[in-house]
């Protein structure tokens, strides 16, 4: 697991664990199905039993944080993890590698949504003969309605980054030559 990938990967594995029951039934609630769409689920333990610079290497990337949390050895760091015991939705870059996720900490009294960082889009760059853009006010919705199976052969969807429209996002839109209807959902 050297990148956000392959870390991705073994969230997508999480979320098919017997164990991962919570997620899933949240999934359920909320209407998303993990087989039809890429969600994953940071159980917070990815980095448990592995060699430094592996922690090393997901420290650099924003996954892991140095905590003062107390451990059983001394020789022993605490790390608080990215979207622990969350769902985690991957974003991409133009050449469709994740650079970014957002997670919806959903087991928390008053869920959590959170992105690693301001990279990238959800779900990814719409391709460039897209003719009908969606534009969905956060990642949640940008899955419902791909799951909904409402997008005919040339839509796209993205969702904003909290709200925002970024600099990759106008950038996506500009690529898109053949555009001829944006759809702003609003909530």
């Amino acid at each position: 697991m050297e990148n956000l990938e392959t870390l991705f990967q073994s969230f997508e594995t999480g979320i098919r664990s017997a164990k991962a029951d919570k997620p899933k039934d949240y999934l359920k609630n909320i209407g998303l199905d993990y087989a039809e769409l890429r969600i994953g689920f940071n159980s917070g333990q990815f980095h448990h039993n592995k060699d430094q610079e592996f922690k090393n290497r997901f420290e650099a990337l924003g996954v892991l944080k140095k905590s003062d949390a107390g451990v059983r050895k001394d020789t022993m760091t605490a790390y608080t993890v990215f979207g622990r015991y969350g769902l985690v939705f991957p974003l991409t870059n133009k050449e469709n590698e994740i650079v970014n996720y957002f997670a919806l900490r959903f087991d928390l009294d008053t869920p959590k949504e959170e992105y690693l960082n301001s990279e990238g889009i959800y779900p990814a760059y719409p391709h460039p003969l897209t003719k009908r853009l969606f534009i969905a006010p956060t990642v949640i919705d940008s899955a419902s309605l791909m799951q909904s199976k409402v997008l005919e052969n040339r839509d796209a969807v993205i969702a904003l980054h909290d709200g925002d429209l970024l600099p990759q996002h106008l950038e996506a839109i500009k690529e898109l030559h053949e555009l001829e209807e944006i759809i702003i959902i609003k909530r």
